[in-house]
């Protein structure tokens, strides 16, 4: 099984960005946002080599992302459905819930996140890393994904019904119940995993352990 393969960039030089810049979903460039009073609203947006830290994101629909940061991101609720994450790297943030629905992510990753609720429903991922995340729930249902790592990560539920899975590695998620078990095809868990799982799998091909 292949790691994710997640392309370093370093941020140029930044100009300060404002609320204001993201009006009408404009190309922008080298900005960052940083500690904005109000949340940032971002929808239909293209940022490319841009910095957002220390401020609530609330809406970022549809917008694309290219070599870009996001640290520091404390949001009781994020509409991201739809969005293109290329090269993006997300860090020390929190999340009460955020809304990934048929996002495209492209080498990125997670780092020190925490998360209610993250939906990754009818997302077409590759290359995707977590590292050091807390779920309440992940939720994958229908998503597509090709490549992608967990590292010292938690959830307490994962949904995974009709997901499509390639060399995605699961053995560092501590995980609870799982919600489709057949979604599961194609990824690979520990030993552990299994055992912890053997329960449920068994009710669901409707075998009887005996007491």
């Amino acid at each position: 099984m292949h790691a994710p393969k997640i392309r370093p960039f370093t941020l140029p030089q930044l100009a300060t960005g404002y609320s204001g810049d993201l009006d009408g979903g404009e190309y922008l460039e080298l900005l960052h946002f940083d500690r904005l009073v109000e949340p940032l609203q971002a929808r239909e947006a293209r940022l490319e080599e841009c910095l957002i830290s220390s401020l609530q994101l609330e809406q970022i629909s549809n917008a694309r992302l290219i070599q870009c940061e996001l640290r520091q991101i404390d949001s009781p609720v994020m509409q991201a459905a739809g969005t293109y994450f290329n090269d993006v790297r997300v860090g020390y943030s929190r999340f009460g819930s955020a809304d990934f629905a048929d996002a495209e992510f492209d080498s990125v990753v997670f780092d020190n996140c925490k998360f209610g609720w993250l939906n990754l429903r009818g997302v077409n991922a590759r290359d995707v890393q977590f590292r050091n995340c807390q779920f309440d729930e992940l939720d994958l249902q229908g998503a597509k994904i090709q490549r992608m790592s967990f590292v010292d990560s938690r959830a307490g539920q994962l949904s995974s019904s009709q997901a499509t899975l390639r060399e995605v590695d699961f053995q560092g998620l501590d995980f609870g119940f799982v919600d489709g078990l057949e979604g599961l095809r194609g990824a690979q868990i520990s030993t552990m995993q299994l055992s912890m799982l053997a329960e449920q799998m068994a009710s669901h091909l409707g075998i009887k352990l005996a007491k």
